[in-house]
């Protein structure tokens, strides 16, 4: 398992060599939240389509 030090490097090396400091950030919180998001569903943390739907439905009203 490597380190979120390498991580980051690997992430930031993949970027091009004229990437701004705002699109370096974005692209590590999208990262991050990708990273996140996996890991919740490995855990079980999730919705049903249909559950989705319906909070969604909710919030429209």
């Amino acid at each position: 398992m490597s380190t979120a030090k390498e991580q980051l490097t690997r992430l930031i090396e993949q970027q091009p060599e004229d990437s701004s400091y705002d699109e370096l950030i974005r692209e590590l919180a999208f990262s991050l939240m990708v990273q996140r998001g996996l890991k919740d569903a490995d855990e079980g943390r999730v919705l049903s389509n249909d559950e989705m739907r319906h909070r969604i439905q909710t919030w429209q009203k």
